[in-house]
């Protein structure tokens, strides 16, 4: 099944449609796959938009908090590159009016620098609650069934680099000495991701924790980590899903003591990448006690495609660490590996290995459904990276240098991004995924709505379904 969370590159082939009745039937296909999914989300997203107070002077006020907000999900809907391009393209009457065809509570087009100064000043906790109901809403309906392994929900776990500049734009933002130099420094806004893996290996967005300094704090003081950031990101976690078993993936960051605590504390499972150099002792029992495992007990082959893999695992090793205030603590846990081999299409032998440590202790039944079906799906988080990196999603431009502003335009991007992903997911959307990739599509449906490939009364049959549904 395509994938939209795993970006296929646009192809490169004439159109297909050989008339113009064609091609609209084909645009309006589009644009009703994507109505389809925001009836079920956007009405009552609406209605939270216009329950958020409005921070700005009464008689200065020309566009509402609903219209303001709906304007800054939709540039990240369509994929705009920036506040300038949007500025230029979405303020356009064509566009303007078939929204109103169908939301007609956005009665009014915004400047962008208008949206910009609304998300200055609304809380950033206001923004991040629409992402939170929304996947719980898709969850609980059953639109989209959780990935499960050993009965727990796969959540995949990862930090990346949003933007990076030369100049100190934000206290908040950290700092990285240049190489070579005493004194100069690059400023970088990097945040901590947390995704759902669903059917088939698609992500759905969870909570964003950004990597942030204190303002006025010391210069000098130790900086804001990934791993500081995670520790605050597991509590909004443990309220997204409070009496859920999770299954978290990590990278080789987070083979470590306090990182196994927290998960054990909030009862959830975990597999973490173990690369060969961490965990000295861990890694020296590991292959002492597997040396002598001589019957073979703790050792599986299996078949995955072309590959051969071996998984040879230690169950019950200890492992011992001292906390921040010099407290001693022993933790068991148990570690798997991977040999993987297999022949290339050039013929050349290729032997890749992998480790994990894990929650549970593994066994013969389930040491394959641990590590292909859970702790490999941490590769899904890249794809969703790759996606809104190259393509389309803008990930990597800021926005706005304002902290606060930046942090609502990166909301704003997750549930566009979610939206989008849903859309995809449709038979529609994956039959135009394969014709025109993951932002060929995106654009698509932006020239659709647009352009005047539409008709009003199209549009106004979906409006009053969604006012009769909502």
């Amino acid at each position: 099944m395509l994938n939209p969370t795993r970006p296929r590159m646009d192809t490169n082939r004439k159109s297909e449609y050989t008339t113009v009745e064609e091609e609209t039937a084909a645009h309006e296909e589009a644009v009703a796959a994507q109505l389809a999914q925001w009836e079920k989300h956007l009405p009552d997203l609406l209605k939270k938009f216009a329950r958020i107070p409005d921070p700005r002077r009464p008689g200065s006020v020309r566009h509402s908090v609903t219209v303001l907000l709906m304007y800054g999900l939709l540039l990240f809907v369509f994929h705009y590159a920036s506040r300038r391009e949007a500025n230029r393209e979405m303020t356009g009457p064509t566009l303007a009016t078939m929204l109103r065809s169908v939301f007609p509570s956005v009665d009014s087009t915004p400047h962008f620098d208008t949206v910009e100064r609304l998300l200055r000043t609304i809380p950033v906790e206001t923004l991040e609650e629409f992402p939170e109901d929304r996947v719980t809403n898709i969850l609980k309906k059953h639109h989209i069934r959780a990935y499960l392994v050993d009965q727990g929900w796969v959540v995949a776990i990862d930090g990346t680099q949003k933007t990076v500049r030369n100049n100190p734009f934000a206290k908040e933002a950290l700092r990285q000495k240049v190489s070579g130099t005493s004194d100069t420094y690059r400023y970088r806004v990097y945040v901590l991701e947390s995704v759902l893996i669903a059917d088939d290996g698609l992500t759905l967005p969870l909570p964003t924790e950004f990597c942030e300094n204190i303002p006025d704090a010391d210069p000098e003081s130790k900086q804001d980590c990934e791993l500081k950031a995670f520790r605050r990101l597991a509590k909004r976690l443990k309220r997204w899903f409070p009496r859920r078993l999770l299954v978290l993936v990590m990278d080789g960051l987070y083979p470590n003591g306090p990182v196994i605590d927290l998960c054990r504390s909030q009862g959830w499972d975990f597999m973490i990448v173990l690369p060969a150099q961490c965990l000295p002792s861990v890694w020296e029992e590991f292959l002492a006690l597997r040396a002598s495992d001589l019957d073979g007990t703790s050792r599986r082959e299996h078949q995955w495609g072309n590959r051969v893999q071996v998984f040879t695992w230690v169950n019950g090793i200890a492992y011992t660490y001292q906390d921040g205030q010099g407290k001693r603590h022993t933790l068991t846990v148990h570690v798997v590996q991977c040999e993987e081999t297999w022949t290339d299409p050039k013929g050349k032998r290729q032997r890749r290995v992998w480790a994990w440590l894990s929650e549970r202790p593994l066994t013969v039944d389930n040491v394959v459904a641990r590590c292909n079906r859970g702790a490999r799906q941490r590769w899904d988080i890249e794809s969703t990276f790759l996606v809104q990196k190259r393509h389309g999603g803008h990930y990597e431009h800021a926005f706005s240098y304002d902290w606060q502003a930046m942090n609502g335009w990166h909301h704003l991007m997750k549930l566009a991004h979610l939206l989008n992903v849903l859309t995809l997911w449709s038979d529609v959307g994956r039959a135009l995924m394969r014709r025109y990739g993951y932002d060929g599509t995106v654009k698509f449906l932006r020239q659709t709505w647009a352009n005047p490939w539409l008709n009003v009364a199209f549009l106004q049959e979906w409006a009053i379904r969604m006012v009769r549904d909502g």
